[in-house]
């Protein structure tokens, strides 16, 4: 495994479990068995770091989310995919949220680049369900439907973090859909 990987998935645990802030380099150094300097040749700083394990986080993401729905032709399929998906997330040992909002909420004042990451992703998914709508989302225009669904989402994943909702999938799934009508 190359050494740049290894750090970033070491990161990505630490950041994932414990919040951006909380997490140190000289944490990630132990957990890693690397010395600063690796890590600081790689990324340059923590930031720098947390920027590649965002971009990776949301190529994976990205990639995943877009073969869940590749081979699907309705739109209820497609929502349904992207439900699925999720729920499948939420079921994960490694499931700690969304680190794209922990991103935004700790760095939004704070750093620029980091926040823009973590808006990019999430207007990317917007976009996703918008296409999966077959409402293709203009740059900087709302569609209703698309933005209901999304907050939908998000709002599933906030509940996710902080309680099992996994038995309730049937009861989301039905209300997905009532938002479509």
């Amino acid at each position: 495994m190359k050494v740049e990987q290894h750090i970033l998935d070491v990161a990505e645990d630490l950041f994932n479990r414990n919040g951006y802030t909380a997490v140190g380099v000289d944490l990630i150094r132990d957990e890693a068995k690397v010395s600063k300097t690796t890590i600081y040749r790689h990324f340059g700083d923590k930031n720098g770091l947390v920027e590649a394990v965002l971009n990776r986080r949301h190529l994976r993401f990205q990639d995943s989310l877009e073969l869940a729905i590749s081979e699907i032709e309705t739109r209820q399929e497609k929502l349904s995919a992207i439900l699925d998906w999720h729920f499948e997330w939420f079921s994960t040992s490694h499931f700690e949220g969304c680190m794209f909002m922990n991103a935004l909420a700790e760095f939004k004042n704070r750093d620029e680049s980091i926040s823009r990451i973590a808006l990019d992703h999430k207007r990317w998914l917007l976009n996703l369900v918008s296409r999966a709508m077959g409402q293709e989302q203009e740059p900087g225009q709302t569609q209703d439907k698309p933005e209901v669904i999304m907050t939908f989402i998000e709002g599933l994943i906030i509940r996710a973090k902080f309680e099992n909702i996994l038995n309730n999938k049937a009861l989301y799934k039905s209300a997905l859909f009532k938002l479509l009508a």
